[in-house]
């Protein structure tokens, strides 16, 4: 029987993403006060990102606040956010199904995002000793080219931990790219559907393309004990 590497995305599959995103707003509405005198709402920025709006959200809630606000100021806004330390969280089945494994399987992880906000979010939940090899896509190269569903993040993956495919899972939570690439490598899928968690999950609207349907779903991290033998 060939090793298991069990690797992992993070945004809400190991904790809840919309934790970080309340600690950001928080960040970026005391920067907008102190800086620009501006009262901006972090309910009304939630309120915006739970009608899936995160990418329009700020320029939308300053120009609310601050209607002569200029473009640098919107990037100092982000910026705040982006570069605050979170305090961050896991999944407790996520805790549990770390801890499990770690003696049992090669651990990795693969995560969107800009390098320096995921491993701000890695340092705030004590991730790094429990994997073998982590990639934030966002280091490999500028503009986003690396993020999911490309799969250079999984090569790596795949060249760090063992030979091609052999025994490769993934587990992640956003079915409209998280399991394109490594179905198309070979590797078992899995997707994570907490029915707690599905009205906060920031990518809950979304839906898996040709080719990007998970192998196996399961509500509860701990499961993979079960489906995973």
């Amino acid at each position: 029987m060939p090793p298991l590497h069990l690797i992992f995305d993070l945004d809400d599959t190991l904790y809840a993403e919309r934790d970080y995103a309340i600690g950001g707003f928080r960040a970026a509405a005391a920067w907008a006060q102190s800086t620009l005198g501006a009262t901006v709402s972090v309910d009304r920025m939630l309120g915006l990102l739970d009608e899936g709006q995160l990418g329009q959200l700020f320029a939308t809630v300053l120009c609310e606040a601050k209607p002569d606000h200029s473009d640098d100021d919107v990037k100092n806004f982000v910026r705040a956010y982006g570069q605050h330390e979170p305090r961050l969280q896991l999944f407790a089945d996520a805790a549990d199904a770390l801890t499990h494994w770690q003696s049992r399987a090669k651990l990795g992880l693969i995560t969107d995002g800009h390098a320096a906000t995921q491993h701000a979010k890695i340092r705030a939940l004590d991730l790094a000793p429990r994997f073998r090899h982590i990639i934030a896509t966002g280091a490999l190269g500028p503009d986003r080219a690396y993020h999911k569903p490309h799969p250079r993040a999984f090569e790596l993956m795949q060249t760090s931990l063992g030979q091609a495919g052999v025994g490769f899972v993934y587990v992640g939570d956003n079915l409209s790219k998280d399991f394109v690439a490594p179905n198309a490598l070979g590797w078992k899928s899995i997707w994570i559907d907490r029915p707690s968690h599905r009205a906060q999950r920031i990518h809950k609207h979304t839906t898996a393309p040709d080719g990007g349907e998970p192998h196996i779903t399961v509500h509860d991290l701990r499961e993979l004990t079960k489906v995973l033998g």
